[in-house]
């Protein structure tokens, strides 16, 4: 039976049966053909040589834009050519734009601008305590108020076509929020393994984090959650819960050993504190936001609520497309960088939706 003192390992993450048909519209299907099948990844180390780097180096522009309260906070985009449509990309807990370097690249292929901005504490942004492993944050809504000028001062100004919302784990609760304040900012929106709720079980339910938080959070709140250190540390591929891909698992190991600034660890109580009351504003946000919302589900889930997100799907209303959640079958929480097989069914049902609205023929 899990103990208190696992509580932080398992936050350290923070998480129908969906089987892509051949009723995908074959226009669609043709669209992300290349995208999805073109390669395996087994090719992956000699792309990131030959292809991905090289494209990344010449075509993808960084820099660092500056929060209203003052925070220097990394951001990557690419405009390619082609560019029919865009897309903001909001990233999870640990994530930097660093690890999508490979999805920004296909997407790129597939004509859509993509724009990414490191949330503050993490990725290539500064650290907010002197335990630059912990994660930390004030009050959740700086995430959302940080993304949403990021928009406007320089997404918006650079954006081709219509701007969609592709946001993963943590970056789902983020997105939720933007889009219940600005509901025509975005024409469509993806939410991947969204983190409606951690899931910071311990003994009982999903939800026993959350209570000890209120327990015991007040105590220390910048504090590992759980009361013991979880700097970063490597955890083999076997006891990974976030993909079961060996190849991009090896690929995002590698990167964070290669840039130690992109390591974090467990989150603090304060964090966790932010995560659980934002996880009680969504049911009511849900039923504020207009834009239509593709939610996407990983069948082995470990790291967010699975239940949390179908109970979301059902305050959205009308705006869950399809009335119900996609489920990938066999896939764990990082859906982006599963293996083909996974990954290539969430490619080949969120890109057609980002850029034309389309999502299999298939009943709830």
């Amino acid at each position: 039976m899990p103990k208190l003192s696992q509580l932080a390992g398992a936050l350290t993450l923070l998480t129908v049966t969906l089987s892509v048909p051949a009723t995908l519209h074959a226009a669609a299907a043709d669209a992300v053909s290349a995208a999805a099948v073109n390669y395996s990844e087994a090719d992956l180390p000699a792309l990131f040589q030959q292809q991905i780097r090289p494209f990344w180096q010449q075509q993808v522009s960084t820099g660092e834009w500056m929060s209203a309260d003052g925070v220097l906070l990394p951001y990557a985009y690419v405009v390619p050519a082609n560019a029919h449509s865009s897309i903001l990309l909001v990233q999870g807990r640990t994530e930097s734009y660093l690890k999508y370097q490979e999805l920004f690249w296909q997407l790129a292929q597939q004509g859509f601008a993509v724009f990414s901005l490191d949330h503050r504490g993490q990725g290539l942004a500064a650290r907010t305590l002197d335990d630059r492993h912990k994660g930390d944050i004030t009050q959740f809504s700086l995430y959302r108020d940080d993304q949403l000028a990021f928009v406007r001062n320089l997404v918006l100004p650079k954006s081709q076509g219509s701007l969609t919302l592709l946001a993963h784990s943590m970056g789902g609760a983020v997105a939720a929020q933007m889009l219940a304040a600005e509901p025509t900012l975005f024409k469509r929106a993806v939410l991947s393994a969204a983190m409606i709720a951690p899931n910071a079980t311990v003994l009982f339910s999903e939800r026993d984090g959350c209570a000890l938080e209120a327990a015991l959070g007040w105590s220390c709140p910048d504090c590992y959650a759980g009361f013991v250190s979880q700097p970063y540390r490597e955890q083999p591929f076997a006891d990974n819960i976030l993909t079961g891909s060996a190849t991009r698992y090896q690929i995002f190991r590698d990167l964070y050993r290669q840039e130690p600034r992109l390591q974090l660890g467990g989150p603090t109580w304060r964090w966790l504190a932010q995560a659980c009351a934002v996880s009680t504003q969504l049911p009511l946000l849900g039923k504020a936001i207009s834009t239509p919302v593709l939610m996407v589900q990983a069948e082995l889930e470990q790291a967010v609520s699975n239940s949390a997100q179908q109970q979301f799907c059902q305050q959205l209303g009308a705006a869950c497309v399809g009335a119900k959640v996609f489920v990938v079958k066999g896939a764990k929480h990082e859906l982006l960088f599963e293996a083909d097989q996974a990954r290539g069914q969430v490619l080949q049902l969120i890109l057609p939706f980002l850029q034309q609205g389309r999502v299999p023929d298939a009943k709830p």
